[in-house]
């Protein structure tokens, strides 16, 4: 479990292809989840095909096309939590 905090990253625009079938991996600490992750139109595939996402302890926003679909969990989820 890593001691450092992700917050307030932004990815927006982003397409290609990936090297691997999950093409978004987000994996945050149990103990400082990542927050305010904001993802807008990202469009990435796995050789042709639809890609995959994993989020863990992640909490943000997603707009516009996202593929693959977003993995990241509201701020509702969060606040339930702690």
């Amino acid at each position: 479990d890593s001691g450092v905090k992700i917050s307030h990253v932004t990815y927006t625009n982003i397409s290609g292809t990936s090297a691997t079938d999950i093409a978004v991996e987000l994996k945050c600490s149990a103990s400082s989840w990542c927050q305010g992750i904001n993802m807008a139109d990202v469009q990435l595939t796995y050789n042709g095909q639809p890609s995959t996402a994993l989020c863990q302890n992640a909490v943000g926003t997603a707009s516009g096309m996202m593929l693959p679909p977003s993995c990241l969990q509201s701020l509702d989820t969060l606040n339930v939590l702690h």
